[in-house]
């Protein structure tokens, strides 16, 4: 087992769950905005929100959008599909949902426990394609800000996973060397593949036993295997 002195992780889906707190913030829309009448299925409304988020994700990272335009063009690809075309109250719900989701708390379970045992023997870094006001508001409300000593994010680099840019940034502004440091994230893409090309060992956490075609330095279905590697 090699000696590590630097942990970089990935926040959402790995540390924060993106998922619960975003759900519970779609559903408090439709409360909030009276949409039940048109929305029959709020789960259909969450399903189609994760569609055009990710689809819109990848043409950000990609370089073909920029933040202002994916904030609210998600929310007008979403209301659209339900025959919602009111200009003004898509904005409305763009801005409510930026204000809301990040205040949520919910994390993945055993993330505040393994921070808490890694934050004593190893210096913790976030590494993000998230938006930097966004993802510090995640951490903070969830109570696990404390644990990092810098959050690295795409919007203020100007590199976005998998790309080699983000991680030789960070590892240089930390002087982390690549030999003692590993990434630590739940996308096989942009956290395991983005790793191995900057040459950083990885933890692929698969907690949905996915099967990819990659092979990572470890590979671990509960965050709190990471006490056991480290």
């Amino acid at each position: 087992m090699k000696t590590y002195h630097h942990i970089f992780f990935d926040l959402d889906r790995t540390l924060w769950d993106f998922e619960r707190n975003s759900s519970e913030t779609l559903l408090q829309i439709l409360d909030e905005f009276g949409l039940h009448k048109c929305i029959k299925n709020p789960q259909q409304f969450i399903a189609k929100y994760n569609f055009y988020n990710d689809r819109l994700w990848d043409d950000y990272k990609a370089g073909k959008i920029k933040k202002p335009e994916l904030r609210k063009e998600r929310f007008r690809l979403l209301l659209h599909a339900f025959d919602i075309q009111d200009e003004n109250l898509i904005g409305k719900i763009s801005r409510f949902y930026l204000n809301t989701s990040p205040l949520k708390s919910a994390l993945i379970d055993g993330a505040a426990e393994t921070l808490e045992y890694l934050y004593h023997r190893y210096k913790l870094y976030i590494i993000s394609n998230g938006f930097y006001d966004v993802q510090v508001t995640k951490m903070i409300s969830s109570g696990i800000s404390r644990y990092f000593n810098k959050t690295f994010t795409s919007d203020r680099i100007g590199y976005a996973k998998p790309r080699s840019g983000i991680f030789n940034y960070a590892l240089s502004s930390v002087n982390a060397r690549k030999d003692e440091s590993i990434m630590v994230g739940d996308d096989p893409i942009n956290d395991i593949h983005g790793a191995y090309h900057a040459r950083i060992d990885q933890v692929y956490f698969n907690k949905d036993g996915k099967t990819a075609d990659i092979q990572p330095t470890y590979e671990i279905r509960h965050l709190k295997e990471l006490r056991e590697l480290f």
